[in-house]
């Protein structure tokens, strides 16, 4: 492993051990800056990002984070309007959507471990700043967005409690800890072949330690099984979604379907923090 992403990693993991006790983050309790972050400092280079608090954001109340990381050829700005996140969410999130690097053909890139580090430095500025509940953090993608998503949740699972990714397939990346996933795909897309989605399933169904065959269906509005008990902690869940035409008409199955902000933003709700499971035992 990468010395920079193993000194980051048991820096995420011994934050997480201090706040999953308080259930809370250092922020609580403080006023909230002036002006919300729109940059951040990554090994020595400054990245772009978009935060967006609640309307009546109150530091007293833990709000979960919400990571949503765009795709290949849309930047942030674009995907906080086609993801509809923030219109689905019921006041309770901070979202914030971070700017990948440009490539030379003009087109975003995601890249671990350098990524996973800025999505340390997220949870690190965040958590300092404003008032977040440690034990639900979530990150949220689509195509490229999706394949970084579902590896983040690999890489970066003592730190995720859940993830939901469109479209997307996995990288490689050492996982640890585990999380809660909720994946949708088209069977028809050819720029992200269902087949790397599978792929990504399987992963997930290894790193948490779930049997290869579903366990049953999962309520929604898509065709979906879910993996794992019912009532577990962790579950997978796959879903396969029919729509391959854009409002407008184009023929595009790679598109993020109608509904997945809710989809993401229910499945997140479903999701008891794994201290209260924990007292259930």
């Amino acid at each position: 492993m990468d010395a920079r992403l193993f000194a980051f990693s048991v820096g995420l993991a011994a934050l997480s051990a201090v706040s999953t006790a308080a259930a809370q983050s250092p922020g609580c309790g403080l006023p909230p800056p002036d002006a919300l972050p729109e940059r951040l400092v990554v090994e020595g280079e400054e990245r772009r990002l978009i935060a967006a608090l609640p309307l009546d954001y109150r530091p007293d109340r833990p709000h979960r984070l919400i990571v949503a990381f765009h795709g290949r050829t849309n930047p942030a700005e674009q995907v906080r309007r086609y993801y509809r996140l923030e219109g689905a969410d019921d006041g309770r999130s901070i979202f914030v959507y971070p700017q990948a690097l440009r490539q030379a053909d003009g087109t975003f890139v995601w890249r671990l471990p350098t990524d996973a580090v800025l999505f340390d430095r997220i949870v690190e500025e965040f958590s300092q700043r404003y008032c977040i509940a440690q034990e639900e953090i979530f990150a949220v993608g689509h195509s490229l967005g999706a394949s970084f998503v579902n590896s983040l949740a690999c890489a970066r699972g003592e730190v995720l409690r859940g993830i939901a990714s469109v479209a997307g397939g996995i990288m490689a990346a050492e996982c640890s800890g585990q999380v809660a996933a909720l994946l949708l795909h088209n069977p028809e897309d050819e720029l992200v072949p269902v087949e790397e989605g599978r792929a990504a399933i399987d992963t997930l169904l290894d790193q948490n330690a779930l049997p290869p065959r579903p366990a049953g269906d999962y309520d929604s509005p898509y065709e979906c099984q879910r993996y794992g008990d019912e009532d577990g902690a962790y579950p997978v869940v796959w879903c396969l979604y029919e729509q391959s035409h854009t409002r407008q008409g184009r023929y595009y199955p790679h598109l993020w379907p109608d509904g997945a902000e809710q989809a993401a933003l229910d499945f997140f709700d479903s999701l008891e923090p794994p201290q209260a499971l924990a007292g259930q035992n």
